[in-house]
């Protein structure tokens, strides 16, 4: 006798529910709807408190995070050797459409660093190095940018996500931040308020 014969009446008296196929594709759905209803959030907060991040993100008035990173042309920096003139750090990504539609007012802005007395940096974040210095040499980025491999400082800075503008002034203080695109008049307001004349 063959096992798979009777197979059609053995389902049909199981009833639709019963059926391995009918299950799965409930499990599924229940998997579905208890995931999107938030269910899943204690596991999410328990595995960001896991990471040893400060306890507050740099908030404007309060000491910008200090850092160590690695550039492109394989220098290291540290946020520490800046202190004394305003800094600029830009957070950003290579496959990042607004982060690309930034990078022209970036240029300027680190074109007129010398003059104005800071110091302009891009931290490349959720990126790779091949497509970062593919892009960097695309879009002929005019200032130093590094890698943030571990996401160590976009952790440190609560970046969820870039593009993200920092504008710290001489002594070390964060005095305005830019989450997402930045425009010329909001950089000029928030270059201004690092002190830069």
């Amino acid at each position: 006798m063959d096992f798979d014969e009777n197979r059609g009446a053995r389902q049909m008296k199981r009833g639709r529910w019963q059926s391995p196929r009918y299950r799965v594709g409930a499990g599924a759905v229940a998997f579905g709807m208890w995931f999107m209803a938030g269910a899943y959030e204690p596991a999410v907060t328990w595995a960001q408190h896991e990471h040893t991040t400060p306890s507050t993100a740099p908030a404007i008035g309060a000491q910008a995070v200090d850092f160590e990173l690695k550039l492109l042309d394989g220098k290291s920096v540290s946020s520490k050797q800046w202190r004394g003139k305003p800094v600029v750090i830009n957070f950003f990504a290579s496959w990042c459409d607004p982060c690309r539609d930034e990078m022209p007012l970036m240029n300027e802005i680190a074109a007129a660093a010398d003059k104005g007395g800071y110091r302009v940096i891009g931290i490349a974040v959720e990126d790779t190095r091949a497509a970062v210095t593919q892009f960097s040499e695309e879009a002929k980025l005019a200032f130093p940018i590094g890698l943030d491999l571990n996401s160590a400082i976009k952790r440190a800075y609560r970046i969820f996500g870039p593009p993200a503008t920092f504008f710290i002034d001489a002594q070390g203080a964060v005095r305005d931040i830019v989450l997402g695109p930045i425009t010329p008049e909001r950089a000029r307001e928030a270059l201004k308020k690092a002190g830069v004349s």
